[in-house]
């Protein structure tokens, strides 16, 4: 049998590992401590605790469900992404980035996760779609990327993490119970509050619904990329399945249950959704949402004919969401193969993709490789 995950075991779990191991319930709370604790990489750190129950605790809880396998940086070392190979030999990205204080805003250290090895919707535009879906991401899994982000970000002398963002490959609502369960780890023993945990998905309505439900007033930012049906069809296949008009009723079913805003992602596509008419669309629908806009221009995806728009077409339509609540977010980690689904791709292209979809050894060391976390 694999060891227990040792992130996602509750007080009431840990006690009673604790207790078997022969140890005081009062341990506990140390063993939890050292789990979130960014400078402890293994139960080995924790010196907190006896010899004995390290080795005892090693042997039956794994530390960490990952370790990270590639590091690279860009944005000055603001922006890190790392690769975190799982247990199976699979790997995910992860993304930190650290957002100084400026005169209106409080610094930020902000984890981007994945939630599932690949993603099976297969947006034309994301390069994560074209990897397909290798198998979803425990919760364990999704939580450890947090983790392994904080040791990362404390290594640098950064975080700690305050916002965490379910952006990463895979679509989480497809995921619905290992990402239900990861959000209340991290509510509950990370110390986040649900204000600063973002779920995106591609309008995956049902879902959408019963997340409302689960007393999570998490931030839901919906991968809206068109106005239309017919458009919208084209960039996100699962709007055949949940059309623009059943999407709006779940997004306002969730924002009346949660009080929370609804964000609209935008990625903005070269002579595909960048018009003046597709802009202001947009506009009349977070209107009619009360919806925040986040614009992000499309990244450079090999083999894509697409592209991002040019500075002059980003400015016009940005023009004609005046009135509206928006941001526009530059792609971050770009410049160093470290934008959403790059890293990856780029080492799969100098590794073999096994017949099980893990990755097979590096062809040449790693420039970095940190220990284990």
């Amino acid at each position: 049998m694999e060891p227990v995950g040792v992130s996602t075991l509750d007080a009431v779990a840990l006690r009673a590992v604790v207790e078997a191991l022969g140890m005081p319930a009062w341990r506990t709370k140390q063993v939890r401590e050292a789990v979130w604790r960014p400078t402890v990489r293994s139960f080995d750190d924790a010196l907190q605790l006896p010899v004995a129950l390290r080795t005892a605790l090693g042997q039956r809880l794994c530390f960490s469900t990952l370790d990270i396998v590639e590091e690279s940086e860009a944005d000055s070392g603001a922006t890190i992404k790392l690769l975190c190979s799982l247990g199976d030999g699979q790997t995910v990205e992860t993304v930190a980035m650290e957002s100084p204080a400026t005169d209106t805003s409080r610094r930020r250290s902000t984890v981007c996760v994945s939630s599932q090895v690949g993603c099976a919707i297969g947006c034309p535009f994301c390069m994560t779609g074209q990897m397909g879906l290798r198998r979803n991401c425990t919760a364990a899994e999704i939580v450890d990327q947090v983790r392994a982000a904080a040791t990362v970000l404390c290594t640098h002398g950064l975080g700690p993490v305050t916002h965490v963002v379910f952006m990463g490959m895979g679509e989480p609502l497809a995921n619905y119970t290992e990402v239900v369960g990861a959000l209340r780890v991290l509510t509950r023993d990370a110390g986040i509050s649900a204000r600063r945990l973002t779920v995106s998905t591609s309008g995956v309505a049902p879902a959408i619904e019963r997340l409302a439900g689960e007393g999570l007033a998490v931030t839901l930012a919906i991968s809206l990329h068109a106005a239309t049906n017919e458009l919208r069809s084209r960039l996100v296949p699962t709007n055949k399945a949940y059309p623009i008009e059943r999407l709006l009723v779940a997004a306002r079913r969730y924002a009346e249950a949660t009080g929370r805003r609804i964000s609209l992602e935008w990625c903005l596509i070269g002579g595909i959704n960048d018009s003046d008419d597709e802009a202001r669309s947009l506009r009349d629908l977070a209107h009619e949402l009360r919806a925040h806009v986040n614009i992000i221009p499309m990244n450079h995806v090999d083999g894509s004919p697409w592209a991002p728009p040019d500075s002059a077409t980003v400015q016009r339509f940005m023009d004609q969401l005046r009135g509206v609540r928006v941001t526009f977010r530059g792609s971050r980690g770009a410049t160093s193969n470290a934008a959403c689904g790059q890293l990856r791709a780029t080492l799969e292209r100098r590794r073999t993709v096994q017949p099980d979809g893990s990755l097979s050894p590096p062809a040449r060391p790693s420039r970095r490789t940190p220990a284990p976390v």
